[in-house]
């Protein structure tokens, strides 16, 4: 479904917290995100599969999409999560280049779709939005550089405690104090984006639980020692 004033707002105000959306003239903003197609995705359906032509640049409104790969095995690589107000660009491509990557529904979610011919239109009338987006393109290509790093480089216990201390962080947790991570993702799931195995996390928590680092229940994992966490990370 198309968009009507109010959500052109509402993807405008997503847009400008990405870095050089703001040197984009406000009118071309409006107009780009006028012609957006709102969709609402079930629970593990898809936006885009890999092997696919692009169908544009895409915009979580709400709920979360997850960019996999998935082997001829069956195992399954997260390259990454992203939530409300977060670009997924991979689909943003030429018609005759296929999707490296699909992008799946993790929750029932909402999204808006950016036609690739449409975007394309954009660009050409303004290089402030092609740099807007080859910003967010290079941010994407660089963190998807240091998981090939971290898969090759690091073991699952230094993955996991890289993983828990960002999220430790991010949710406020101070050094010396006990901090709460509720268990807000499978270990499925945290296994697929760290490139292993449900085993092996369980295998990695146990250690660190015994090590003191951790205090580990069904609902919630506790970080006892933030600096030891880090210092994981690096061991």
């Amino acid at each position: 479904m198309s968009v009507e004033s109010s959500e052109a707002e509402e993807i405008r105000q997503n847009l400008l917290q990405f870095d050089g959306w703001d040197q984009v003239p406000a009118e071309q903003i409006a107009d780009f995100a006028s012609a957006a197609v709102r969709l609402e995705v079930k629970r593990k359906r898809s936006v885009f599969r890999r092997g696919e032509p692009g169908p544009g640049l895409f915009l979580v409104r709400s709920g979360e999409f997850k960019l996999s790969l998935i082997s001829s095995e069956g195992r399954e690589q997260i390259l990454y999560l992203a939530g409300p107000g977060k670009l997924i660009g991979e689909g943003f491509l030429p018609r005759e280049v296929q999707c490296a990557a699909s992008a799946f529904a993790m929750l029932d979610s909402e999204i808006w779709r950016f036609d690739t011919d449409h975007v394309i239109r954009h660009i050409a009338k303004s290089e402030a939005m092609a740099f807007a987006l080859m910003r967010h393109m290079a941010f994407r290509s660089n963190r998807l550089i240091d998981l090939v790093l971290d898969l090759s480089l690091r073991s699952v216990q230094r993955r996991l405690a890289s993983f828990l201390f960002t999220l430790a962080v991010r949710s406020g947790a101070e050094q010396g104090k006990p901090h709460v991570i509720p268990r807000a993702l499978d270990m499925n799931t945290v296994a697929a984006r760290l490139g292993t195995v449900r085993e092996e996390i369980s295998r990695a928590l146990n250690r660190m639980q015994r090590e003191g680092v951790l205090k580990l229940s069904r609902q919630e994992i506790v970080v006892m020692d933030l600096g030891a966490l880090e210092s994981a990370t690096y061991e």
